[in-house]
């Protein structure tokens, strides 16, 4: 499809390829997950009527008090845990997306076939990202906090250097799950059939300089020649 105003008559066509997300791109999602799960969770504590017995007091300065309320580990860890499997499995089997990764154009796919997770490895994904929750319900026993606390930060370095460290930015994960996270990219060439192909949307010229066109001749620079002398020569005869 030919784009108005593209230099030279020529015609640029939008090429969209799906790529290895970004960590930066993928972290992104996974927070706004999380922020949407933990919202899920307090109202479903609300609509139980889940009192929040747990309570921390801190004393100022001053000698003021502040006291906060919160769940217990035990029920806020199992309903993050039900919430989140309940959220992310269907998702990426029937959509290849949770709510954030959609919202930041990224897809959860076979890392062979390109097509959407079985629901077994939907289910092991979950699995490795989502499964600190269940041993978090044992960090309410006091003596076991602290060591959940561990494993907690130790199995997310896990996930991130892994992941980091992987070219195609596959973490553990992805590999046991063979899933990858992929992106949408679109990029503006040169359409060298003459016409676009069939479905492209037209995009505009870029404002860079225009790639050469493959066909035109590549101009030669002038030889130099042969220099022809100036000196005076006799007359023959």
């Amino acid at each position: 499809m030919a784009v108005s105003g593209s230099p030279a008559g020529r015609t640029y066509v939008t090429q969209e390829v799906w790529e290895p997300a970004s960590m930066a791109r993928r972290s992104g999602a996974w927070l706004i997950d999380m922020a949407l799960l933990v919202v899920v969770v307090v109202a479903i504590a609300a609509v139980l009527g889940l009192k929040a017995t747990a309570q921390n007091t801190y004393v100022a300065e001053d000698g003021s008090t502040t006291t906060f309320s919160h769940l217990p580990a035990l029920w806020s860890e199992l309903l993050l845990a039900v919430a989140s499997a309940v959220y992310v499995i269907p998702l990426w089997r029937l959509n290849r997306a949770t709510l954030g990764q959609r919202l930041l154009d990224m897809r959860v796919v076979d890392v062979e076939s390109r097509e959407a997770l079985s629901w077994q490895q939907a289910a092991i994904r979950w699995l490795l990202l989502f499964g600190w929750t269940l041993p978090g319900m044992a960090s309410s026993i006091a003596p076991l906090s602290w060591i959940f606390t561990l494993l907690f930060v130790a199995w997310f370095v896990v996930l991130l250097v892994g992941t980091r460290r992987d070219l195609p930015g596959r973490g553990p994960h992805d590999r046991v799950a063979n899933s990858i996270v992929v992106k949408r990219k679109q990029y503006t060439v040169l359409d060298r059939k003459g016409g676009a192909s069939p479905g492209a949307r037209p995009a505009p010229a870029p404002a860079v300089r225009a790639p050469a066109d493959p066909a035109a001749p590549t101009p030669k620079a002038a030889s130099p020649g042969r220099r022809r002398s100036t000196r005076a020569r006799p007359a023959k005869g």
